[in-house]
């Protein structure tokens, strides 16, 4: 069971250090040139697409940071940030037309089934409504108009 145990770590930075590398690739083309030289170079709407993206990875680096020392970031400031960044980032998306239509398109099918399933329920209790007002009326015209009573038979004595 201890190298069972044992493996799972392993994996796991494994895992870890060959997503570093991908990340480490990625980042290399930014790193290789100041900052400041790439920014200037950049169209206005890459400039705030990079402004929002480096502001969110690095309030998710601390994030990380405060889970790593036992600290619950959920109540922590870092969360009101980045509720914040994902916000100008919708936006973003938004804007370039890179929105998730998908997302959108599910909210539009809830909200429908939603009101399908409201619009059923009150039918329903319409009908019941109109069932038992129709049973009422029925049994309160039916004593209206019911036969009188037949005369009971009296013993005759021969």
């Amino acid at each position: 069971m201890d190298t069972v145990n044992q493996e799972i770590p392993k994996k796991a930075v494994r895992a870890l250090r060959s997503r570093l590398h991908i990340v480490k690739k990625h980042l290399e083309p930014i790193f290789a040139k100041p900052l400041s030289e790439i920014y200037t170079k950049l169209p206005i709407s890459e400039r705030y697409e990079l402004e929002v993206l480096l502001s969110y990875s690095l309030n998710t680096l601390y994030y990380i940071y405060l889970r790593t020392q036992g600290s619950d970031p959920n109540k922590h400031d870092v969360m009101k940030e980045l509720i914040r960044v994902q916000a100008y980032i919708k936006k973003l998306k938004r804007v370039q037309g890179k929105e998730d239509k998908h997302t959108d398109a599910a909210a539009r099918f809830i909200k429908a089934a939603i009101k399908e399933d409201k619009e059923t329920a009150e039918k329903e209790v319409a009908v019941k409504k109109r069932m038992l007002e129709e049973e009422v009326s029925d049994s309160s015209s039916s004593e209206d108009e019911a036969p009188p009573p037949k005369p009971t038979k009296k013993n005759k004595r021969n």
